[in-house]
């Protein structure tokens, strides 16, 4: 008996390599070359199906959006209230920095890189203003959150929240010390729970 051999696509196998070796090594220390010989394909196949590094790794942001997008909302809808839709945003943050630091790994240097590379600038500002319109959705609305923070949108209030919980999950990565780090998403927690969310 025969068995069916998978075939996988060529530009699958490239991107999927990319996302490995950029959250590995990280963006500038990642080349083209590194890329083809890691996945076992020629040089040249790489510029056929994403032309250039920027191409190929503007494909890697866009994989990496579509992902955090889910991830996000999966996380909120599977919680009832805001109280507890904050309480798992919160977690999925801490899951982040403990279970897959690649993949936040890959946010912080794409995010960095967006700084200097308008087409990175772009897909990164698209993620965070989607990750905020979430948080506003989920979590804000319907809410009296906004009434106490003395009249600030629930926009505002929205990016808030995602800076506290992506700056904080940044300096947890840096520092040596991650136990006592973690407290900070407590605090996070706490300030917004006395918030009457």
């Amino acid at each position: 008996m025969r068995t069916k051999k998978t075939i996988v696509n060529p530009s699958r196998k490239i991107l999927s390599t990319a996302i490995a070796c950029l959250s590995e090594k990280g963006y500038a220390n990642v080349s083209m070359r590194d890329i083809a010989s890691e996945s076992g394909v020629a040089l040249s196949q790489l510029t056929y199906y994403f032309k250039n590094k920027e191409g190929l790794f503007t494909e890697v942001i866009h994989e990496m959006m579509a992902q955090y997008l889910q991830e996000m909302e999966d996380t909120m809808k599977s919680a009832v209230g805001a109280k507890a839709k904050t309480a798992s945003l919160i977690s999925y943050f801490k899951d982040l920095v403990k279970e897959k630091p690649k993949l936040l790994r890959l946010f912080i240097d794409f995010t960095a890189q967006s700084l200097w590379v308008p087409s990175f600038r772009e897909q990164v500002d698209h993620l965070f203003c989607r990750l905020t319109e979430m948080i506003e959705e989920n979590i804000l609305k319907d809410t009296e959150m906004s009434a106490n923070l003395d009249g600030y949108s629930s926009a505002s209030i929205a990016r808030y929240i995602l800076g506290a919980l992506y700056g904080t999950s940044i300096q947890i990565m840096l520092g040596s010390d991650k136990t006592s780090a973690f407290e900070s998403f407590q605090l996070t927690d706490s300030l917004f729970a006395a918030r009457e969310l």
